[in-house]
């Protein structure tokens, strides 16, 4: 399974400019009267003074912008925490006037977004159209939109349909796949937002045409900021507070989202960073850690709030198996020799039926199901082998496929 999910994260990299945003402290999130190397986890600094203010301070001087932006890395759990003690305060300090608008959910799935927040939606469907639109990473998630359902709090998907991004991108749009609305204007002139994006550009794999990727990591950011418009000027978004999560790269300096919606609305507005104290390590993130950023002469932030930096690497579990669809279930094509399902016996060919007596019909209804066990938790897997029928015992343990 971890090869899919890695092979997801590239192409959302490819696809979006920036999926992944970069996670380490850069030289240009700074206070002209503070160092961020002078912090300590946990504090939160007001960046245009260098003081520092406590949580309830800040949310009291935030408490009434009609947007506030919060940054993330995508993989970093203290950033995630950071988001939901926010929400929450918000959600005490203005109750049921708070939406809440997410980078990673299409603006085609707000249906689905709806249902959630409305309690009618199941977690597996919801994670499954998450997994579609994004990555399989909803476990970064989980509590946010949790509370969010838990809470009855709107949600609303911002990210750009496809055929905008096909459009742009010079692809053929699918018949009857049409944009239902005109592409936004896409500002192409911002000379600090481009220089920041040229310099991930001269960094990033693969990619030979700067124009088309800009274009691309703008309208990426133009169609966030015309979908919050339509929400702030329609009947539901009046009166309400807009708490947008996306990554940091979307918002720092105002000049991806924030500048954007302020051209279409100019409401007043917040930004608030969780900024990693200390530089995540592996493979993916090297691309991020080698790009040298341009000065830029805006403040990238209302607020800082240094953070630690936490992945799920280490609590995520694998089966340890390569899969493909089969007629009557998921097909074994490949096995670890060092993991769970070697362990427990399982082997090259078998069909995989049933996960703890549930149905599994789908390479998601299995990566779902896995993804809620942790290190140490059993399942009882129904396998087809030949014509038999057997029930397998699998004990869950970290690693993925080696062949």
């Amino acid at each position: 399974m971890r090869l899919s999910y890695l092979k997801t994260l590239a192409l959302l990299a490819m696809i979006g400019g920036l999926a992944m945003s970069c996670a380490g402290p850069q030289a240009n999130w700074r206070s002209p009267y503070k160092a961020i190397g002078s912090l300590e986890k946990g504090n939160i600094v007001h960046l245009p003074t260098g003081v520092t203010v406590t949580k309830e301070e800040m949310i009291e001087m935030i408490a009434d912008a009609r947007i506030v932006y919060v940054g993330e890395s995508h993989d970093n759990v203290d950033a995630h925490q950071v988001q939901l003690d926010i929400l929450k305060a918000l959600a005490q300090h203005n109750p049921g006037r708070i939406t809440v608008a997410v980078e990673m959910l299409k603006q085609s799935s707000q249906d689905i977004a709806d249902q959630w927040s409305s309690g009618e939606l199941e977690e597996k469907a919801f994670v499954r159209r998450w997994v579609a639109d994004w990555s399989n990473d909803f476990a970064y998630y989980r509590d946010i939109l949790t509370y969010i359902r838990d809470h009855r709090i709107p949600l609303l998907a911002l990210r750009a349909p496809d055929a905008w991004m096909a459009e742009v991108k010079g692809e053929d749009v699918p018949d009857g796949d049409a944009p239902e609305v005109p592409l936004p204007e896409l500002d192409v002139e911002d000379p600090y937002h481009r220089s920041q994006i040229e310099a991930i550009f001269e960094k990033h794999p693969g990619a030979n045409d700067f124009e088309q990727f800009y274009k691309v990591q703008v309208l990426w950011d133009e169609s966030m900021a015309a979908r919050i418009h339509e929400y702030l000027t329609s009947k539901g978004g009046k009166g309400q507070q807009l708490v947008v999560f996306a990554g940091s790269q979307h918002i720092e300096h105002g000049f991806g989202i924030p500048r954007r919606v302020f051209r279409r609305i100019p409401a007043s507005y917040r930004i608030i960073l969780p900024v990693p104290l200390e530089a995540p390590k592996g493979p993916k993130h090297q691309l991020m850690r080698g790009v040298s950023q341009p000065e830029v002469p805006l403040p990238a932030a209302d607020f800082l709030w240094a953070v630690g930096y936490e992945d799920l690497e280490d609590e995520r579990v694998y089966l340890g198996v390569m899969v493909q669809p089969a007629e009557n279930g998921i097909k074994i094509i490949g096995i670890s020799s060092e993991s769970a399902a070697a362990e427990a016996g399982l082997e090259k060919g078998d069909i995989i039926q049933a996960f703890d007596g549930q149905p599994v019909d789908t390479t998601f209804d299995l990566t779902y199901l896995i993804g809620r066990k942790e290190p140490a938790d059993t399942a009882t897997l129904e396998v087809l082998r030949g014509e038999s029928l057997l029930s397998v015992e699998v004990t869950f343990k970290e690693g993925g496929f080696h062949p």
